[in-house]
């Protein structure tokens, strides 16, 4: 078998095959081919297709790193980001969280706390929840002032690695906060502020999120407006065959174990994806397959939004039910596509959403 050669038009060129390489390399060369070739043996279950527990970068991810780069960028106190169940916005925050300092260049401390709801309100609970969250240990005492001084000094501490004095919150269910958590967050941001730190708040969550801001602008609301909603950006799912492909190509692209040559696609269909078979090529038909099964149960087909997580559970079907460890099918059909929706819940999901928005 020859090795790779590079074209040359001089005389005497040297030509390159195994024969010429230190045993070494040859060894590392052999090892990898043969890696490549033989399918690894995952335990049942670990897999992150079986698991759930991975993050696909959709088009409107990249969207919204932009916006937030920008916000962070610019200074700003902070932002909204609003959008209907299940469209990947937890999702995207953990991208976030995971790829901020690798896009602004330099590490932002970002901190991420589950927005929750209190039967009575207590700034001492949702100060503990934070630490929590944060996952940093708190005072036996129950002393708001003590808590909520902990979180200060971590993000202070943070802030001073950073060049920039720059700190970055996320808070995930934002639409649950109400008006004494957010005074609760104001007290923690003009602290920051008093210790030249800034602090950009990011709060991610549903429609409600909206109406929120505009019960506070109706009731004068500034000082929360001001630091935490003086923008806004709304999430979308996937609207497009464009946002489907790129979906569907990251299932292509994406391998486990890391560095082995074996991708989602091919882990499952390895004939398939040997012969040139890829799971992006099946992105018109699945995004219209969608729409004719909404259309089969009276659903709209205008301005649809495909939700990340009902199509990652549609991938992940037709990947566990059809490919290597299920039917051992070499590839799929319409038919099997039809069954991994029907089962996602998706479908379920859209009539109880219709339901709801024809009540109120």
């Amino acid at each position: 078998m020859d090795w790779i050669r590079p074209e040359s038009n001089k005389k005497n060129s040297k030509k390159y095959s195994l024969l010429h390489l230190p045993e070494s390399l040859k060894r590392l060369f052999f090892r990898k081919v043969a890696i490549s070739l033989i399918r690894p043996m995952i335990p049942s279950g670990t897999h992150p297709i079986e698991q759930g527990i991975y993050v696909l970068p959709t088009l409107e991810i990249h969207r919204l790193m932009d916006k937030i780069v920008q916000i962070i960028t610019d200074g700003a106190p902070g932002m909204i980001v609003y959008g209907r169940p299940r469209l990947g916005k937890t999702k995207a925050t953990t991208f976030a969280v995971n790829y901020l300092p690798e896009v602004l260049e330099y590490q932002l401390p970002v901190f991420v706390a589950d927005s929750k709801s209190y039967k009575v309100p207590s700034a001492e609970k949702f100060f503990r929840d934070m630490l929590t969250d944060f996952n940093f240990g708190f005072p036996t005492k129950k002393d708001e002032i003590v808590l909520r001084n902990q979180i200060v000094s971590i993000m202070h501490q943070k802030a001073e690695q950073c060049a920039h004095r720059r700190v970055a919150l996320i808070m995930d269910e934002a639409h649950k906060l109400t008006e004494w958590q957010y005074d609760c967050l104001i007290d923690i941001y003009n602290q920051l502020h008093r210790r030249n730190v800034r602090m950009t708040t990011i709060s991610i969550g549903q429609e409600q999120l909206v109406d929120r801001r505009t019960f506070f602008l109706a009731n004068s609301k500034t000082h929360i407006i001001g630091r935490f909603m003086p923008s806004e950006y709304r999430f979308k799912g996937i609207t497009d065959e464009e946002e489907m492909a790129f979906v569907l190509q990251s299932y292509d692209e994406s391998e486990f174990p890391v560095n082995s040559g074996w991708y989602y696609t091919r882990y499952y269909f390895p004939d398939a994806f040997d012969s040139g078979k890829r799971i992006a090529d099946f992105s018109k038909s699945l995004f219209n397959l969608f729409l004719e099964i909404r259309h089969e149960y009276g659903l709209s087909g205008r301005m649809v939004e495909l939700p990340m997580e009902y199509l990652a559970f549609t991938v992940e079907n037709a990947f566990k039910i059809n490919g290597s460890n299920g039917m051992s099918t070499e590839w799929l059909s319409s038919d099997q596509w039809r069954e991994a929706i029907q089962r996602s819940g998706y479908i379920e999901s859209e009539i109880y959403m219709a339901i709801a928005k024809k009540a109120t």
